[in-house]
């Protein structure tokens, strides 16, 4: 091999060398700009994922709070016993306002009443009524019947011949509020997770 042949070979490895190194420059930062590309998918997976999970708790609240409110209305079908009153006497209506039609209270409208009460064995009080479904549309002025209860912690509870207690129809908003309440019981749960997690990442 002449003095030129080696000058050759040398030349073709030193280019044979050169290409290879820069097809490995090529491939590094082929593969750097790899993660930044698939950036993007990841992040609209998580941000559809989000958007998901937002929906289902919207939804999950709204079910809730239909079954509750659905069992408050069914509540308003039923009262105390007016016979297991500890007095009665004669209520007077001074004024009332009308509530409603979506609340914590049930759907519909119902009356709340300001009223002066004559009682059989006691001097006369002026209260206010406000459980939905006792007033069947009285006006200032109208008298009805009405007997006191005593529940528990001291609270006063109205009664009248016109809502007899039904204890069939109290089952029933028990049982819906129950079921009513599974719902949030779940967000409130999910919630919790989520918190956990986000504190997990930062400790």
């Amino acid at each position: 091999m002449t003095d030129e042949d080696r000058a050759a070979y040398r030349k073709r490895r030193m280019a044979e060398l050169l290409a290879e190194a820069e097809a490995d420059v090529t491939r590094t930062r082929a593969a750097k700009q790899e993660p930044a590309t698939e950036a993007g998918p990841v992040v609209e997976v998580k941000r559809s994922k989000w958007l998901t999970n937002l929906v289902g708790i919207i939804i999950l609240l709204a079910l809730s709070f239909v079954l509750i409110a659905t069992s408050m209305t069914i509540g308003r079908f039923t009262g105390h016993d007016f016979a297991d009153a500890r007095r009665t006497g004669t209520a007077t209506v001074e004024q009332c306002e009308r509530r409603g039609p979506i609340s914590l209270d049930g759907f519909g409208y119902y009356d709340q009443c300001t009223v002066t009460i004559a009682w059989n064995n006691g001097p006369s009080s002026r209260v206010l009524i406000d459980k939905p479904g006792f007033f069947k549309g009285e006006k200032p002025g109208d008298t009805l019947q009405i007997g006191e209860h005593t529940g528990s912690r001291g609270s006063i509870g109205y009664s009248r011949p016109e809502l007899p207690d039904r204890g069939w129809v109290t089952a029933i908003g028990i049982a819906l509020w129950i079921i009513g309440a599974l719902p949030l019981m779940a967000v409130l749960f999910y919630l919790r997770e989520i918190f956990r997690d986000l504190i997990r990442r930062q400790t």
